[in-house]
């Protein structure tokens, strides 16, 4: 879970948690009539007219600020008109193109507040630097050339994706990412093509296709509270990841080459569209458990729009707080669905994203997220969405709630931290480091690696089908891999440290479910044991360097030949868990501390009759006797898919180490996962 209370700690001041509101949080059931089901709020633009659309059910009266740029004077003020649904509504005939605008609400007696206040558009598409004011504009002249004939990318099951998981600034800000200096750190750099490193080695989206993942999962790239947009990215006073959103549905200026105006706009579509050239998917996180700020604050939106309808409260009436940000919104109340549903739409249809991971999954009620998937399937059947389904809230009920448990059946995908912390532990070390018996005994682990187990600590948690688990030893969160390894083994040498790395990455690629790999932990990526790096502006810290990838070559390589083997072997992503149940035995009569298994039977299709999997969490090798004629394609140096060497009836496993090998029709490994 993410250090929630030390990094919101510079927004604290503002959220007022100890403070009521100041106007009790409306009803659901009182405000049924002012449902509003149609797909046309904000502003929607033609040459001839714009229509503004707001749901202010409270206010007393509102208007529409118009201005002719980012920081000029206002221009005009024009009241809207209320409908009897709660809709405020605008035409304003001529090409307004470029213009800004905000609301000024003026609250009705009933909120108890007497000052009209201005707010941006909670729907708005765009906007100035730093959340200024919301921006109309139109859409089309934002698309790329050949943006009608950009596509998705296709996604047979949960399971074929390979996730990469990474921060925009991050991936390309370093000088020795070979970016050029105006991309870097942009949009633009995450697909700047034929980028290299200090040594030749490739960088970039070049890395990305050379490592062979499938999906990329960028961190919060809507327009988010912190930092200063017009700042230029290697001058950066600030250090933010971006999980303190303000406009849901406008992409984030300080990745663009301006942030004022549609460069944000037209650079996001065109990454998207490198992206998918190049048969990668794109995946956004979105944090729609919580707000950057709530109240009058000037990043807050949805209280001055309508006072406490879109968040949580607690007991005495104070904000909920589950998620440690002051606040939390109340996904359960049908307008506050209604715009996460519209928003993930949104994203999909006008930016072609392929799949969403939510941030505090468990945070948000069920009924919305199998909202959120039927709407998104609608629209890309290939489309995947998984999240963080950790056990928090405590003002609806458990059951309600999208938690781990509560995945089971739906289709979409919670991160799995017990095979997390079986690979490389918690507070002390895991199976990788030696440190003995996995979290909750062998049964356990044996369930992760199955794709039929996640959670933690308390117990196992049901899983239906491998895709909905997402399997991972390190993300964003926390000690990254490597830095995990150093501190938890500091008496081991380096190369077997590099080993019990590419055996988390083993582990990973080979069990049955998602695997999901942090950016950087393919070449042994540091973040100079910083264990929450959300706003730290270090260079030694968030920053990818890639002169890493120059010097561990050899654990880079590691990686891209095990997802090489998965990719090619439908064996290692089978998708129902009756399948993985016949296919998959456990070897018994082991030594400590070594899992072995073998899927049998052409599993899933694949050309290779039986697959063995060895992994040795002991620091030192092992000589196991398993019958057989073996032709082995992964050890502690080299995976991929070729024949390394063959051997029979005996498997000699490296210290912290693996072991992929297969038979073929015409060899012999009768007996060998007798349970």
């Amino acid at each position: 879970m993410r250090l929630r209370a030390v990094r919101t700690a510079l927004l604290a001041a503002v959220f007022c948690l100890a403070m009521p509101l100041s106007a009790e949080p409306a009803d659901v059931a009182q405000f049924q009539s002012f449902l509003y089901s149609k797909d046309d709020l904000g502003a929607t633009y033609s040459p001839n007219a714009t229509t503004l659309k707001l749901w202010a059910p409270l206010a007393g009266a509102v208007s529409v600020i118009l201005f002719d740029g980012p920081v000029t004077p206002a221009v005009s003020s024009l009241p809207m008109a209320r409908s009897a649904d709660g809709i405020w509504s605008l035409t304003i005939n001529g090409n307004l193109d470029g213009k800004y605008y905000q609301y000024e609400i003026t609250p009705s007696s009933a909120d108890g507040l007497a000052d009209p206040c201005r707010v941006n558009d909670p729907y708005a598409r765009g906007c100035s630097a730093n959340s200024g004011r919301t921006l109309i504009f139109d859409s089309a002249e934002t698309d790329p050339p050949g943006w009608d004939q950009d596509h998705f990318v296709t996604l047979r099951q949960n399971v074929d994706a390979i996730i990469y998981e990474t921060h925009v600034r991050d991936f390309t800000i370093n000088t020795n990412s070979g970016v050029s200096p105006w991309n870097r750190g942009k949009y633009l750099g995450m697909v700047q093509a034929g980028t290299r490193s200090p040594a030749g080695l490739a960088t970039g989206l070049d890395h990305l296709k050379e490592l062979g993942i499938t999906h990329v999962e960028l961190l919060p790239v809507f327009d988010f509270a912190s930092g200063d947009e017009r700042e230029k990215a290697d001058d950066y006073t600030w250090y933010n990841w971006g999980y303190d959103p303000v406009l849901y549905d406008t992409p984030a200026g300080s990745y663009a080459s301006d942030p004022d105006g549609t460069a944000r706009q037209k650079e996001f579509k065109e990454m998207v569209q490198a992206f998918h050239r190049n048969h990668l998917g794109v995946i956004m996180d979105v944090v729609f458990n919580h707000t950057a700020a709530t109240g009058m604050d000037p990043a807050s939106i949805f209280d001055k729009v309508f006072p406490g309808y879109y968040y949580r409260l607690d007991g005495s009436g104070h904000y909920a707080n589950a998620t440690g940000c002051g606040n939390e919104l109340a996904s359960e109340k049908p307008m506050v669905r209604k715009f996460i549903v519209d928003s993930v739409k949104y994203w999909m249809t006008e930016y072609h994203v392929d799949g969403f991971r939510f941030d505090l999954m468990g945070i948000l009620d069920r009924d919305t997220m199998e909202e959120v998937y039927h709407q998104a399937k609608q629209i890309n059947p290939s489309v995947i969405i998984f999240g963080e389904g950790w056990d928090m809230e405590r003002v609806l009920p458990a059951d309600r709630m999208m938690t781990q448990a509560n995945v089971f059946g739906t289709g979409m995908g919670a991160f799995n931290d017990g095979i997390r912390d079986n690979i490389k532990g918690d507070n002390g070390g895991g199976f990788v480091e030696g440190a003995g018996a996995p979290v909750g005994g062998l049964e356990r682990f044996e369930l992760n690696i199955k794709g039929q187990s996640t959670g933690k600590n308390s117990g196992s948690i049901p899983v239906f089908s491998p895709n909905e688990t997402i399997n991972y030893d390190s993300c964003h969160d926390d000690l990254c891999l490597w830095d995990k390894l150093v501190l938890s083994t500091p008496d081991v040498p380096e190369n077997l440290r590099e080993n019990m790395d590419k055996l988390a990455a083993g582990i990973l690629l080979t069990a049955q479910g998602v695997p999901f790999i942090a950016a950087g932990d393919e070449f042994l990526r540091s973040k100079s044991f910083n264990s929450n790096s959300y706003n730290n502006n270090d260079p030694r810290v968030n920053p990818i360097n890639w002169s890493r990838k120059d010097r561990h070559a050899g654990v880079f390589n590691f990686y891209r030949g095990m997802i090489a083997l998965r990719k090619d072997h439908p064996a290692f992503r089978m998708s129902d868990r009756a399948a993985v149940d016949k296919s998959l035995d456990f070897l018994r009569n082991l030594p400590a501390n070594v899992v072995a298994y073998v899927i049998k039977d052409h599993a899933n299709g694949d050309g290779w009759k039986d697959i063995l999997v060895v992994y040795n969490g002991n620091r030192q090798p092992q000589e196991l006797a398993i019958p057989g004629h073996w032709t082995i394609v992964a050890n502690d140096k080299v995976a991929g898919t070729n024949a390394l060497q063959t051997t029979d009836n005996q498997i000699a496993v490296a210290a912290c180490s693996l072991i992929v090998a297969h038979t073929d029709d015409n060899d012999s490994a009768s007996g060998v996962a007798a349970r």
